[in-house]
């Protein structure tokens, strides 16, 4: 962070460096730091002030001018545009907290960003950091990013103190959260997550491969559950919740968390080759293949191994994952076409859903 920028990116971040710069330059205009008629650093100065390449700052102030904040002229640079000068049918704004950034979150938001853009509405990604022990959010960027006229604001998951602070403030939003049925105090509207849509599917899998029993790895009650499901089938199942050391960094600590639990249940003799492994985590997944490859052991010839899998992302493996897959693009295509329904029609979809679907692959087969 210089004088001249207010703000610096983050390398552990899981947004892209273009989604950073540009949120980043975008919210320092929202907040006034740049003001109309101000002409913002060179793409050439920008680089080495946030340590990124000029390929980065170049597309992020190309994005700007897009998007109407910025107007490019020759010789002069990227000057500031007059709020009042903004030709946009509408704005939306998308709120993600910080510690729930990751690949499938990142890439929902540029799907939504892109289809709102096109049909001429302006997206801002207002950022929303924890405060402290207390777990408090600090709400001063979006508040910022209200500041100027918001048709609607589409929040990212269950956040009931996110929603009440919307509620307060009497601006309309929508959540993308977990399938209860019930849109939230407040809300206009409802896309429900359902992360157990591809567990039919699965368990249609698990017949055919004459599976037996079946152990599930998880992080917390909010993840897919296909336990009780799976009983019901007649295939013995039991759910393993895991408690990763977030003080080692939210992803890595996830993924040494699937690394431990199959690497201790080896050594103590309690992990059950005869079953089929679910984890229903990416990271989780990646961890347990390290350790089985560690321990010299290869599904499905050795073990059956189910993963939870975000398309574009993985996990990978030498042979082709069977996998319960969830689509970003897809997913933010969805809330797209209802944010759209919403903004023109004046009726979000009451049966606005996502969710993941089955893929199979190669290592739920293996010995009988």
């Amino acid at each position: 962070m210089t004088a001249d920028i207010p703000f610096s990116v983050n390398r552990d971040d899981r947004r892209s460096l273009l989604v950073q710069v540009t949120e980043g330059l975008k919210e320092a205009i929202v907040t006034g730091f740049y003001k109309p008629g101000d002409t913002l650093p060179s793409y050439r100065a920008l680089a080495p002030m946030l340590g990124v390449s000029r390929i980065v700052t170049e597309a992020a102030l190309r994005r700007l001018a897009d998007e109407g904040f910025v107007e490019s002229r020759p010789r002069i640079g990227s000057v500031v545009r007059n709020r009042a000068s903004l030709q946009w049918r509408g704005h939306v704004v998308f709120v993600c907290p910080d510690l729930d950034v990751g690949f499938f979150q990142t890439l929902l938001a540029e799907t939504l960003r892109t289809r709102l853009n096109r049909e001429g509405y302006l997206f801002t990604r207002a950022s929303i950091e924890h405060r402290g022990a207390d777990g408090k959010y600090d709400f001063s960027l979006l508040d910022a990013a209200l500041t100027r006229s918001v048709d609607l604001v589409v929040v990212l998951y269950n956040r009931p103190a996110i929603f009440g602070h919307l509620a307060k403030l009497g601006v309309p939003f929508a959540a993308v959260a977990g399938s209860t049925g019930r849109i939230p105090a407040g809300a206009i509207g409802l896309t429900a997550i359902d992360f157990d849509t591809a567990v039919p599917d699965f368990i249609a899998a698990c017949r055919d491969a004459g599976v037996g029993k079946v152990v599930e790895y998880r992080l917390h009650e909010g993840m897919c559950d296909a336990v009780l499901a799976l009983r019901a089938a007649g295939i013995a199942a039991k759910s393993v919740t895991l408690r990763p050391d977030y003080a080692k960094g939210k992803f890595f600590a996830i993924e040494e968390a699937g690394m431990n639990a199959v690497s201790e249940g080896l050594a103590s003799g309690r992990f059950d080759r005869g079953a089929v492994h679910f984890f229903s985590s990416e990271y989780l997944a990646r961890g347990a293949l390290l350790a089985l490859s560690r321990a010299g052991l290869e599904a499905p010839r050795d073990v059956r191994v189910v993963a939870w899998a975000n398309a574009g992302m993985g996990p990978s493996y030498f042979r082709e994952l069977s996998r319960m897959e969830m689509d970003p693009v897809r997913a933010g295509t969805a809330v797209a076409e209802s944010t759209l329904a919403f903004l023109e029609k004046g009726e979000y979809p009451a049966d606005s859903v996502i969710g993941p679907v089955w893929k199979e692959g190669e290592t739920l087969g293996g010995p009988r």
